[in-house]
C-alpha cells in the first residue's frame, strides 16, 4: 500500500480558528498559535515520509490563499500533493466527503486522517498506524486524552465511522469505537496525546513551536560539491557532499530545524529554468531522505529573475523571511557557507553564530568557525548545541 496523511485545516482567520482557545487569550493570538501548530503538523507529516499528502481545507473559496499560507511547508515534500475543499454540514460529513474523494483517486493508499491541535505526532506513530493498515486492520483511532482524537487510519472509505457521533466532546471516541464494533471492523489503537484547546495545553506546547534554533545552510560548496565559477544548471551535475546527510538528521534529533537559502542566478541569467532549478532540488531532498531519512525543512533561493520574491546574498532577507515563517529565532541560530557573502548574511541576520566550510574562494570576513570538510558539520554541531 502507498502511505498518505491527510490534513484537515482551516485558513488562519481570526475568529474563525482556535475559538476556544480564542476565548482566553484573544482572537488574534489563537490564529497566530493555530498558525504555530500547523507549522509543526507540516514539519511532522514531512518526516513520517508519506508518499502522499492530502490538503482538506476550509473554506473553499480561499484555496488560493491557503496553498500560499501552505507554499513555505510543502514545497520541500517531494511526494504527491492531493487538495480537497471540505464539504459538509458537520465534522462527520466533512471527513466522509474528504475521505471519499481522497479513495476516489488513490484506492491503494492507507491514509492517516489528522488534524491541526495535537502537535505531538511522530514518525513512530505514524509507522505505527500504516502498519497495523498493512496488517489488515480497518480502523486505528490515535486517542486524546479529553475523549476525543487525533488520527484516524483507514485503507477505504467507513461512511459508519462519521454518522451519528457527537463530534468534539468527551464521547468522540467511545462512540466511534462502538461504531466501528457494530460494523464488525477491526480496531488498533495508537498511544494517547494531547490537543490543544485551551490555554493550559497552549502554555506548555508554545516553548517547542515558536522562537525555535535553525542552522541554515548555503547550497553549492556546502552541500553539494561546489560546481567551481559556474552553476549546478541539472540534476545530473548535483553531487551530494559527505556528511550533510548525517548532519541533517542529528539535527531533526535535537528538534533543530535545517533550511537552505542558496544563490542560484542562473536562472535569471536564462541559463537554467525554474523547473531545473526545482529538479535540482528534488534530487537533492530525495538523496538526503535515502541516506539519512531526512531533509530539508525549507528551502529559500534568489534566482535574480525578475519575479523572485528573496534579495540576494549578502542581504539577510532570506535568513529573515524563513525567520518569520518558520518560527525561528536567529539568535539562537547558525549560517553554514563557503564564501564571504553566507558569513556576512548571517551576520547581518543576528544569528549566533557563523560556520565557514574551506573551499578555493577567498576569505575577507571572518567566521566564527572554520571546517576543512562538510564531513565535520556534524561532530562540530554536537559541541554547539
Amino acid at each position: 500500500m502507498r502511505r498518505a496523511i491527510q490534513v484537515f485545516l482551516k485558513y488562519p482567520e481570526a475568529g474563525r480558528v482556535k475559538t476556544r482557545l480564542a476565548a482566553k487569550i484573544g482572537r488574534e493570538e489563537a490564529a497566530a498559535a493555530y498558525d504555530k501548530m500547523v507549522c509543526r503538523v507540516f514539519e511532522q507529516c514531512r518526516l513520517a515520509g508519506p508518499d502522499i499528502l492530502s490538503i482538506a481545507f476550509d473554506p473553499a473559496d480561499r484555496e488560493e490563499d491557503l496553498r500560499a499560507w501552505l507554499k513555505p511547508w510543502l514545497e520541500t515534500f517531494p511526494g504527491t500533493l492531493h487538495w480537497i475543499a471540505q464539504e459538509g454540514a458537520d465534522l462527520g460529513e466533512r471527513l466522509a466527503h474528504a475521505s471519499d474523494a481522497f479513495f476516489e483517486e488513490h484506492r491503494e493508499a492507507a491514509v492517516a486522517i489528522i488534524g491541526t491541535d495535537c502537535v505531538d505526532l511522530d514518525q513512530a506513530l505514524f509507522e505505527e498506524a500504516w502498519k497495523a493498515l498493512e496488517r489488515k486492520t480497518d480502523a486505528v483511532f490515535g486517542p486524546t486524552e479529553d475523549g476525543g482524537y487525533y488520527l484516524l487510519g483507514i485503507r477505504k472509505s467507513q461512511p459508519g465511522l462519521f454518522r451519528g457521533i457527537p463530534w468534539s466532546s468527551a464521547d468522540t471516541l467511545s462512540s466511534s469505537l462502538t461504531a466501528a464494533s457494530e460494523a464488525g471492523l477491526q480496531v488498533f489503537q495508537l498511544p494517547t496525546r494531547a490537543d490543544i484547546d485551551e490555554v493550559e495545553n497552549w502554555e506548555k506546547a508554545r516553548g517547542r513551536l515558536e522562537g525555535r534554533t535553525c542552522v541554515f545552510f548555503d547550497r553549492d560548496g556546502v552541500v553539494n560539491r561546489s560546481p567551481g565559477p559556474g552553476y549546478v544548471l541539472h540534476e545530473d551535475a548535483f553531487h551530494l557532499q559527505s556528511g550533510i546527510a548525517e548532519a541533517l538528521r542529528y539535527l531533526k534529533q535535537r528538534d533543530v530545524l535545517a533550511i537552505l537559502v542558496t544563490s542560484q542566478k542562473g536562472v535569471g541569467k536564462g541559463l537554467m529554468s525554474e523547473g531545473d532549478l526545482q529538479r535540482i532540488h528534488d534530487k537533492m531532498q530525495r538523496q538526503l531522505r535515502e541516506e539519512g531519512g531526512v531533509a530539508f525543512d525549507g528551502i529559500l533561493a534568489y534566482t535574480g529573475a525578475p519575479d523572485c520574491l528573496h534579495q540576494p546574498k549578502p542581504d539577510p532577507e532570506m535568513i529573515l523571511t524563513a525567520s518569520e515563517r518558520f518560527f525561528v529565532d536567529p539568535r539562537r541560530s547558525w549560517m553554514i557557507g563557503d564564501a564571504d557573502r553566507d558569513i556576512e548574511m548571517g551576520k547581518a541576520a543576528g544569528v549566533q553564530g557563523t560556520i565557514r566550510i574551506e573551499t578555493d574562494k577567498p576569505v575577507g570576513i571572518a567566521a566564527d568557525f572554520t571546517l576543512s570538510s562538510a564531513s565535520e558539520i556534524t561532530e562540530l554541531i554536537r559541541k554547539l548545541l
